[in-house]
């Protein structure tokens, strides 16, 4: 694993080759590119150029003061992998959780530069925000860190997916998760994110499993058609939880399409 700095963010990569297509990943809300880290020993490592990201304020990347909001991520992130990528071909993404809104806003800004997009349990109806609305409860961040603190070491204790979480939100900025909850509120309400995902013309695939995700998300998998993986008895980390088979997936739908795995 290797490390490079673009427009101010953290990113973890393997050897980079510009013949290969690339895949970059995005982290959700409060995590940091820790989430991924089984992906440099898997197969997407020997024939991609993997980029994991941390986004603004999380993980060691900055709070950058001219990208605030959770769409100005999006905006930053899209000239970046633009730039990286300038003289390559296609690009996928992979995005989890409230992060996936900024990889469906990628997809959107550079609809002709995507190959697929995995969207990993990423926000499709207002159910999905039970950790991002979290701080629209709290008169300040610091009031919201101290609780969500103290509930997420609570989970930690005894699963491997929280300790690895509570390592990241320990690094995240509370006035920076704060104003994810705060300027994604927008983009979730009556589900838009949801149709958003639903309206991509890339090829994009939602990654689920049956633990954790809403039943109203669940209905709306079903009730939209959404292209779909189900893995069941897994919860929301995929990649931690279940990372083998997920970037052997990953790796197989690239190459083979999504037909076999649906």
């Amino acid at each position: 694993m290797k490390i490079k700095i673009l427009g101010d963010l953290f990113i973890r990569h393997n050897e980079i080759d510009k013949n290969r297509e690339s895949i970059w990943f995005l982290h959700g809300f409060a995590d940091s590119g820790l989430a991924y880290m089984e992906v440099f020993d898997s197969s997407l490592s020997i024939e991609f150029n993997l980029y994991v990201v941390d986004l603004p304020g999380f993980g060691v990347s900055p709070v950058n003061i001219d990208y605030l909001s959770i769409k100005e991520h999006a905006n930053l992130l899209s000239e970046i992998i633009k730039k990286e990528t300038e003289n390559g071909g296609k690009v996928s993404i992979v995005a989890h959780s409230i992060g996936a809104l900024i990889g469906t806003w990628i997809c959107e800004n550079q609809p002709n530069k995507i190959n697929y997009y995995f969207n990993i349990e990423g926000n499709l109806t207002e159910a999905d925000s039970y950790f991002s609305s979290k701080p629209l409860n709290f008169k300040t961040a610091e009031d919201f860190i101290k609780s969500f603190e103290a509930e997420i070491f609570e989970y930690a204790i005894k699963n491997e997916q929280y300790r690895r979480y509570y390592s990241s939100l320990r690094f995240a900025v509370p006035e920076e998760m704060r104003n994810w909850g705060i300027t994604s509120q927008e983009h979730v309400k009556n589900n838009k994110c949801g149709f958003e995902f639903k309206n991509l013309n890339c090829n994009k695939v939602y990654i689920w499993g049956d633990l954790d995700t809403p039943k109203e998300t669940q209905e709306f998998i079903k009730v939209h058609d959404i292209p779909n993986k189900l893995y069941r008895e897994i919860g929301h980390w995929h990649m931690i939880e279940n990372s083998k088979t997920l970037y052997t997936d990953i790796n197989n739908i690239i190459k083979n399409g999504l037909e076999q795995f649906v």
